[in-house]
């Protein structure tokens, strides 16, 4: 049980011991301990100087102090203002059309590794323009004769196809 240290309501001592005793005193009792008379009486003439007693205290009003105060309106409204006037003060018209280049090398190869097109590299050259690009735009490192050497050995079976003579 938790006592509270600063409960201002307190027993006697001993008052649960000795209660049940001092009720059976009580219900033993042949007298009633309710009044005899009528305890609930009205008073002479009450009901005819009720209006006039009601509108004394009418005359006589107080101020009356709202519970909600007007405070906590005033801040839900300037916040909502603020919102309002952030939103509309955000650039929603951005003309600026993005495009192919807008966009960075690593999020393009990452969606051609990512989406399987069923298309060869060759369909994809045939797609892809060859106006403004140089040799140096495929490679990022030079070809060295070794490895030239070893796909050519690997993907090519007739080497007089790589002979380009001009027989004029």
């Amino acid at each position: 049980m938790n006592k509270n240290k600063n409960n201002p309501f307190k027993t006697p001592k001993g008052y649960f011991n000795s209660f049940e005793d001092k009720l059976m005193d009580k219900l033993s009792q042949p007298e009633s301990t309710f009044p005899k008379e009528n305890a609930f009486q009205v008073p002479d003439n009450y009901f005819e100087t009720f209006n006039k007693r009601l509108r004394n205290k009418l005359e006589n009003e107080t101020k009356v102090v709202p519970l909600v105060s007007y405070k906590n309106f005033f801040a839900v409204a300037a916040s909502i203002a603020a919102i309002a006037i952030l939103a509309l003060g955000y650039n929603w018209n951005n003309n600026q059309e993005l495009g192919f280049n807008d966009l960075a090398n690593t999020d393009i190869e990452a969606y051609f590794e990512n989406n399987d097109f069923e298309l060869t590299p060759y369909e994809i050259a045939e797609v892809l323009p060859v106006t403004n690009t140089e040799y140096s735009d495929f490679l990022s490192s030079p070809l060295e004769g070794d490895i030239l050497l070893e796909y050519l050995n690997e993907n090519v079976s007739d080497f007089d196809e790589l002979n380009i003579v001009d027989n004029e």
